[in-house]
């Protein structure tokens, strides 16, 4: 087998069909995957303290909200980089905006020190030096966590906070292609090509997914993207409690024959088949976060391949025989790359579902086993509220605020019971769970 180059595309420019039935209507832009580097990162550790108001709120939510106030800190003392937008008019400064962007994640971090800490004695009284009322004093109090906290500029690794252990979940649509004739010649293409991203994420560790079993409709003459509109996404996450999905899209699998004409007609005089020896395969991938509605990773992989690229229908897609062949190794490589970037961009990730029933004062949280969910973590709990926000005839969600957090008391096999932990506000049946 010769593979005459490896291509990236950008999907910015003009697509070629659209799939009418299920999860694709625009375009989109590649990505580059990244490999993991061998280099050793060091750590700096830091002595932070994190505040939070106790002003009608619970000591149990004052104190989870200072470590995260602590954690925020701290990602604020090391690598930081900062990007000024500064607009000046007629010698006025008319806009003046800083973004702050931590490079640091948190490795590890412990608490030294904590509790309520009672207002210093200046700010007792008022600016005509009277005490102040029992009521503003107590607003002045806050909860205060002294933290030691060690970060790492290690791009790949995981934020050491509570949750950071979890898998969200994933569901792998079944792919479609625009060429099936091309591939005219591979059997079980589809299904195989699902199972094996199945297969191979389980393989490297992922274990909180599942498979999405709809086929989809393609119009050739249209362009494509993910779907995502909520009325599509939305039913999709109800049915499976995931919280990503997974696309892909074979573009091209299109064998021919790239002999001169003249040898060609030569064969043909004699009766002799002229047979592909030359096949591009192009894939699309794409993950959707099914909670936000958007595309969050999309790539774009091809291939061409010359020498022996028949498959033959007697091969499967997924057997050993396939991938023996020049055209089942190429996929071998697709799925390969696929895999890793697909794992490396979940792998960490933190997890967001929701409350789904409370009986008796638990809380029952759609969060499965196979999340990595232990009994005892903590959950953050954000309340929605108020109608759905739409702009230009887009669903753009709801509001939420921090309303509490959860501790798991029970994992069953598809959803944990949680009790409350903190409360600060109104928890009820569809609010936002996340693991931090």
């Amino acid at each position: 087998m010769k593979l005459a180059g490896l291509k990236r595309f950008s999907l910015s420019g003009v697509l070629t069909f659209l799939l009418t039935s299920l999860l694709f209507s625009s375009g989109a832009s590649a990505e580059t995957t990244l490999k993991k580097s061998s280099q050793v990162y060091p750590k700096h550790c830091v002595m932070v303290t994190g505040t939070a108001s106790v002003e009608g709120v619970s000591e149990a939510f004052a104190r989870q909200m200072a470590i995260r106030n602590g954690l925020k800190l701290a990602s604020m003392q090391n690598n930081l980089s900062i990007a000024s937008d500064q607009v000046v008019k007629d010698y006025t400064l008319t806009k003046d905006m800083t973004h702050f962007t931590s490079n640091s994640k948190v490795s590890k971090f412990i608490i030294l020190d904590e509790g309520v800490k009672e207002p210093e004695f200046d700010s007792l009284f008022n600016e005509k030096g009277l005490k102040k009322s029992p009521e503003e004093i107590e607003q002045l109090k806050t909860y205060q966590v002294r933290m030691e906290v060690c970060l790492t500029e290690d791009p790949y690794a995981c934020n050491n906070v509570p949750g950071n252990h979890y898998q969200p979940k994933l569901v792998i649509a079944r792919p479609v292609t625009t060429d099936s004739y091309g591939a005219s010649d591979i059997s079980n293409l589809l299904v195989g090509y699902q199972n094996e991203l199945e297969r191979r994420l389980r393989n490297k560790g992922y274990q909180n997914l599942t498979t999405l079993e709809d086929s989809s409709v393609i119009d050739p003459n249209q362009a494509v993207g993910p779907n995502l509109s909520p009325e599509v996404l939305d039913p999709v996450r109800e049915r499976t409690g995931a919280q990503f999905l997974l696309l892909s899209v074979i573009r091209s699998a299109s064998a021919h024959n790239e002999d001169p004409k003249l040898w060609n007609d030569i064969k043909r005089f004699y009766n002799r088949e002229v047979q592909p020896n030359a096949r591009y395969i192009e894939v699309d991938s794409y993950v959707v976060d099914l909670v936000n509605h958007k595309v969050v990773s999309q790539k774009r992989k091809g291939f061409d391949i010359k020498g022996d690229v028949v498959v033959g229908r007697d091969r499967p897609f997924g057997t050993n025989a396939f991938f023996a062949t020049d055209t089942g190794m190429v996929f071998h490589s697709l799925l390969e790359e696929q895999t890793q970037a697909v794992y490396g961009y979940l792998n960490c990730r933190p997890v967001e579902t929701r409350i789904i029933d409370i009986r008796d004062g638990e809380y029952i949280v759609f969060l499965s086993r196979e999340s990595g969910a232990q009994v005892g973590d903590e959950l953050a709990v954000y309340h929605t509220f108020g109608r759905p926000v739409r702009y230009q005839g887009n669903d753009l969600g709801a509001d939420s605020k921090p309303a509490g957090f959860l501790k798991i008391k029970r994992i069953q096999s598809k959803f944990a019971v949680a009790e409350i932990l903190a409360k600060e506000d109104l928890i009820q049946i569809g609010d936002i769970v996340r693991s931090w």
